[in-house]
C-alpha cells in the first residue's frame, strides 16, 4: 500500500513539474516574441541628444534644359538625369556634414543627350541652374517657408543675372565649387580618419569591393539580419545622430526601419548578378561606391524582394548605393554611408 502512495505522489509530482516547465517555457516563448528585434534595437539603443538648437541642413536644385549632379563635401547627394523639372525636392544633408565649418557644395552640369531624334552634346545657352542651401531648427515646430536660406547660387550666365543665357554653351560638361558655413551641435568621426583608396593598389581594391558584395549578397540572400545589421551599424547610428538627433520616434526613422524589415520578412528574395560597373571613388578619395553603367543613376548591386503595398505583395528590384571605406588600421572595407 505504501510502494502504492509513493507512486501516486511520483506521478503527481511529475505531472505538476512538467505544468510548471511548459507555462515557464511558454512564458520565456513570450518574452522571446515581445523582444525587439536586431533592426529595431539597432535604433532604440541609443539616448536622445538635447540642444539648444538642432539645425538641419537642406539642398534643392532648380534645373532647365541640362541635368546636373550635387555633392556635399565630395559625395554625391542628389541627381537629376530626366529632361523634367523637380518640384520640393529639399534633400537632407546633415549626415554628410562631419561637423561645424566650411562645407563644401561642387555643382556638375551634364547635356541632355538624345532626346526624340535630336543629340545633345553640349549645353546649350538656354540651360539654366541654380540651387538653394537653407536649414531650420528642428525643436521649433514646422512652418512653411521657416526656414533661413544659407547660400544660394546659380550658374553663370553671360549677363551676369539669373535669367540670363548660359555663359558656357557648346561645352560637355560644367562644373563649379563654393563653399558655405554650417553649425551643428555634432560630430561624426565617418571617414574623416578614413584610408585615402586612391593611394592603394586599384586592382586590389577592386578585388576587395567585390568581396564585401558577395559577402553583402550573402546576408541578403539567407536574410541574416543580426549580421546585416553589423554590417550598417556605423552608417545607420551617424544618420540617426546627426539627420535625427538619435530621435528613434521620429516618423521617418520608423518609415527606415520599416523599409529595412521589409527584406527581412519578405518570403521571397531573388538574386541579380552585378551590373556592369563603374568604381567611383568620392569623398576626397576616401569613399568607394560601385555604380552601373548599364541603370543610370543606379547602384552596379541589386536584388529582387517582395512587399506588400496598399493591401498588396508585389515583387521589386532594390538597388542602394553603399559607400565603403577603410578605416585607419584597418584592411577591411566597411559601410559608411
Amino acid at each position: 500500500m505504501m510502494k502504492l502512495h509513493t507512486h501516486i505522489f511520483y506521478y503527481w509530482a511529475t505531472v505538476i513539474l512538467s505544468v510548471f516547465v511548459f507555462c515557464g517555457s511558454c512564458a520565456q516563448d513570450h518574452k522571446k516574441n515581445n523582444m525587439k528585434r536586431p533592426i529595431e534595437q539597432l535604433y532604440t539603443s541609443v539616448d536622445s541628444l538635447d540642444y539648444p538648437t538642432m539645425s538641419q541642413y537642406f539642398v534643392e536644385g532648380y534645373q532647365s534644359g541640362c541635368f546636373y549632379e550635387i555633392y556635399i563635401n565630395d559625395v554625391l547627394v542628389f541627381k537629376h538625369y530626366e529632361n523634367v523639372g523637380l518640384m520640393n525636392h529639399a534633400t537632407p544633408i546633415n549626415d554628410m556634414i562631419l561637423k561645424s565649418g566650411t562645407q563644401k557644395v561642387t555643382v556638375k552640369l551634364f547635356p541632355l543627350g538624345k532626346i526624340d531624334d535630336q543629340e545633345f552634346t553640349t549645353i546649350d545657352a538656354d540651360a539654366r541652374f541654380r540651387l538653394k542651401i537653407y536649414k531650420r531648427d528642428k525643436k521649433q515646430p514646422y512652418e512653411a517657408l521657416g526656414y533661413d536660406v544659407v547660400k544660394e547660387y546659380f550658374a553663370p550666365t553671360v549677363s551676369g543675372e539669373r535669367g540670363g543665357a548660359f555663359l558656357n554653351a557648346g561645352i560637355p560638361y560644367y562644373e563649379e565649387t563654393f563653399t558655405f558655413e554650417a553649425k551643428v551641435p555634432y560630430e561624426l568621426k565617418g571617414w574623416s580618419e578614413s584610408q585615402v583608396l586612391t593611394e592603394l593598389d586599384q586592382k586590389e581594391l577592386e578585388q576587395g569591393i567585390l568581396d564585401f558584395y558577395n559577402e553583402y549578397d550573402d546576408v541578403i540572400q539567407k536574410q541574416d539580419e543580426k549580421k546585416w545589421v553589423e554590417m550598417v551599424r556605423k552608417r545607420e547610428l551617424e544618420y540617426l545622430k546627426s539627420v535625427h538627433y538619435n530621435d528613434f520616434k521620429n516618423s521617418k526613422i520608423k518609415s527606415r526601419i520599416d523599409y529595412f524589415i521589409s527584406v527581412f520578412d519578405s518570403d521571397f528574395v531573388e538574386e541579380f548578378p552585378l551590373d556592369i560597373y563603374k568604381i567611383k571613388l568620392e569623398g576626397n578619395g576616401k569613399l568607394a561606391v560601385l555604380k552601373s553603367t548599364e541603370r543610370k543613376g543606379k547602384a552596379a548591386y541589386s536584388f529582387g524582394v517582395k512587399i506588400e503595398r496598399n493591401g498588396k505583395y508585389r515583387k521589386v528590384r532594390r538597388s542602394k548605393h553603399l559607400y565603403l571605406h577603410k578605416p585607419k588600421g584597418s584592411n577591411k572595407l566597411e559601410i559608411i554611408r
